[in-house]
Parts: structure tokens; C-alpha cells; sequence
């Protein structure tokens, strides 16, 4: 019997998944700890808020009567000038020119693909400027240029849900009416649709 004994080492125990859940256990309480004091600092830190700008001083009371006389005389202006309305459709064409009483119905298209591919869609006014709206519209109504009209342009589409190839297209064609036709021009945007 004591030679059976003999031959037998008797192995302690392995400890080293005692000390892997004692370190996984530890390693918890850490984050939680952390996590802990991040959302007691995070309650208890003052709100930041973004100064507002101070307001300019109201003018002095010669320039702010000036000021008044100036947009009377360009309401006045804008008054005066016959109102031309280009439509916009849904698909990206001028569908119609209205003016001096009379409506020209078209199907001019606004937009074309582009042979580069990272263009894909272009503008028309960009290529020539004969394609640009207020050029359009001098032409149909048959006048030189468009000094004595007030141009509205009038897309059926609202402008967050146009692409964005014809909103840079009508944005920069308003300041081109001026340039080109000496005419004002403005976007008006179509009404909102109220949902249920």
C-alpha cells in the first residue's frame, strides 16, 4: 500500500479560473463604476448655451429714413412692372409662360443627361444662355428684353423635393434675369399642402 502512495504526487488545485472570474468580476465593477460617475458628472454639468449675437443698433434716424424711402421707391419700381410667370412642371420643364394675357403652353425641358458620369444631370442655362428662363420668356412674350415685367417663377414642385441640379439651375437664373434681361426675377415657392 505504501508503494501505491509512493508513486501518487498529489497535484494542488488549478487556480486560474478562479482567478479568471475574479478578474472578469473586477473588470465589470470598474465599468460600472466608470459608467456610474460619467452619468452623475453628465447630470450635474451646467448646460452649455450658444450666445446669440448681439443685435445690431437700430439706425440712426436719417439713415432709417432713408432706408424707408428706398424700399418705397423699389416697391413702388416692382409695383409698376407687368407680372410674368413661368411654370415650372414636375418633370423638369417649362410648361408654360404667362404675360401680357397671354399663356404659352410648352414642354421645354430644363435638364439633360451628361456625358460625364459623375455630372449625370445638367442644367440647360449653364450650356447657353438662350435656354435660360428669363431668355424663354422675353422671346415668347416677344419683347426686347424684360426691364418693364417682374418675373415669378413658379415651380410645382417645393424646393425640398426638387433635384438639385434645377434648384442651383432657378436659383442662379434669377440672378442671371437681371444681367441678361434686366428683368426681376423671384422663386415662389407652391404652397404647402396641409397632411391630415
Amino acid at each position: 500500500m505504501k508503494a501505491r502512495l509512493r508513486g501518487r504526487v498529489r497535484k494542488p488545485p488549478d487556480l486560474t479560473s478562479l482567478f479568471d472570474v475574479l478578474f472578469i468580476v473586477v473588470f465589470v465593477a470598474l465599468i460600472r463604476a466608470a459608467a456610474a460617475q460619467q452619468a452623475v458628472a453628465a447630470a450635474t454639468a451646467p448646460k452649455l448655451t450658444v450666445p446669440q449675437p448681439p443685435r445690431p443698433p437700430p439706425p440712426p434716424p436719417e439713415l432709417a429714413a432713408l432706408q424707408q424711402r428706398a424700399l418705397a421707391e423699389l416697391q413702388a419700381d416692382l409695383a409698376a412692372r407687368s407680372p410674368v410667370v413661368i411654370r415650372i412642371s414636375v418633370t423638369n420643364t417649362i410648361e408654360a409662360i404667362e404675360g401680357d394675357g397671354k399663356v404659352h403652353r410648352l414642354d421645354t425641358p430644363l435638364l439633360e443627361q451628361n456625358v460625364d458620369p459623375t455630372v449625370r444631370l445638367q442644367y440647360l442655362g449653364d450650356r447657353s444662355a438662350d435656354l435660360r428662363l428669363c431668355a424663354v420668356a422675353a422671346l415668347r412674350l416677344g419683347v426686347p428684353d424684360l426691364s418693364r415685367h417682374i418675373v415669378i417663377i413658379s415651380p410645382a414642385v417645393p424646393r425640398d423635393d426638387r433635384l438639385t441640379p434645377i434648384n442651383k439651375g432657378l436659383d442662379t437664373d434669377v440672378a442671371r434675369c437681371l444681367v441678361d434681361q434686366r428683368g426681376q426675377a423671384a422663386i415662389v415657392e407652391p404652397a404647402p399642402v396641409n397632411k391630415p
